[in-house]
């Protein structure tokens, strides 16, 4: 079997899938399944795993430093890396809210503040959430509407060793999830894209066009230079979205078998052909 057929798929780590464990390895593993069935050689491996090897296929689900470092150097060295480390690096969130300033992609306003810093809540700050990875423990993410609570949530982060966190404002609406898959360099560039209302959430019921939702999800993934990924917005009452998270590779929980054979169409035309997406990168 040539290279270009052969293929590693990493999980993602354990403490960046908090309550998400099995739903994660759920999806990498059903499309590590269908490739196969496509005639690809699959090994699925955990981060620490990773050996680095040059001409390589991956995909990937993992997030953290050390193990994007490890890929990128696998990158320069003719591996093609779908999401690409660059493109996850992107999603922290210190780098994504100023890579959505820079490309207008509509989301809310948001400050980087040093948690010893100590400085009076920004009036318009209603959520704060840690400067880097997505959530990996519930308090990564804290909703304060005081004084007090903003004081002690970043009193909470520095004692936990994180110097910063995103001051959020709160963007009142209907909270809509979405999931794509991207296959070009424009932001209108995808072949499956799907969304859906968050459970258990009060809805107002705001009418919006769908293809306006799928536009902003669209650009908000380009300027990241995510391939596969997913995402929260909010649907405001003039019906415009308002783009509040990114992810690389959610876990696809309801749409898991639509969702693998879209990412599995992708990475097959990645690997056969091998041309690189190029992200948008900040180092």
């Amino acid at each position: 079997m040539s290279a270009a057929m052969t293929c590693w798929g990493v999980y993602r780590e354990a403490a960046h899938s908090p309550g998400r464990i099995d739903d994660d390895a759920a999806i990498l593993e059903r499309v590590g399944a269908v490739l196969v069935e496509r005639g690809f050689r699959v090994e699925l491996i955990a981060a620490d795993g990773l050996i680095e090897t040059p001409s390589a296929n991956v995909f990937v689900m993992c997030e953290r430093g050390t193990i994007l470092d490890r890929l990128a150097t696998m990158e320069k060295a003719g591996s093609i890396v779908v999401n690409s480390p660059a493109a996850i690096r992107n999603t922290y969130r210190h780098r994504m809210i100023e890579l959505f300033a820079q490309r207008r992609v509509p989301a809310p306003l948001s400050r980087i503040v040093a948690t010893d810093a100590m400085k009076p809540r920004p009036a318009d700050c209603m959520w704060v959430k840690r400067y880097d990875f997505h959530a990996t423990q519930p308090d990564d993410v804290m909703y304060i509407a005081s004084e007090t609570g903003w004081r002690q949530a970043l009193r909470e982060f520095a004692e936990r060793g994180i110097p910063f966190v995103i001051a959020q404002e709160h963007v009142a609406g209907d909270l809509v999830k979405f999931y794509g898959v991207r296959n070009g360099a424009g932001p209108m560039d995808a072949n499956w894209f799907q969304w859906f209302y968050h459970r258990d959430k009060g809805m107002l019921g705001h009418s919006f066009a769908a293809a306006r939702l799928h536009e902003a999800a669209l650009d908000a993934a380009a300027a990241l230079g995510l391939e596969i990924f997913g995402g929260d917005a909010i649907i405001q009452a003039n019906g415009e979205p308002m783009i509040i998270d990114l992810n690389a590779w959610p876990s696809y929980a309801l749409y898991r078998d639509q969702a693998a054979q879209a990412i599995a169409d992708h990475l097959s035309e990645r690997f056969r052909r091998r041309p690189r997406i190029v992200a948008s990168t900040r180092n």
